[in-house]
């Protein structure tokens, strides 16, 4: 996951805008990070599936999809949801 994260890091950051800069200088202080940062892998990440240790209910699979807002390249809503009637869903009913 830590490198599908990275990649989509990677081919959506804009290397000019300062906040973007400031994020992966503090990243890089991780070596893990560092690594893959450096393999220039960029994979934009729209539609996938997401495994999470939630400490509270267990395993979570979310279905994760990022929506462009408005047709801007860089404005985009995230949205983790799970499979209706499912373990993950049952689980995030769990937590409300």
């Amino acid at each position: 996951m830590a490198a599908q994260t990275v990649e989509a890091l990677r081919a959506e950051a804009d290397p000019r805008d300062p906040v973007t800069a400031r994020l992966v200088a503090e990243l890089e202080s991780d070596e893990d990070f560092r690594g893959l940062w450096a393999r220039y892998d960029a994979r934009p990440s729209r539609d996938e599936l997401k495994r999470f240790a939630h400490p509270h209910v267990g395993e979570l699979a979310l279905r994760r999809q990022a929506l462009t807002v408005g047709g801007a390249e860089h404005q985009v809503i995230i949205v983790y949801q799970a499979v209706p009637s499912s373990p993950s869903a049952e689980a995030l009913a769990r937590l409300l």
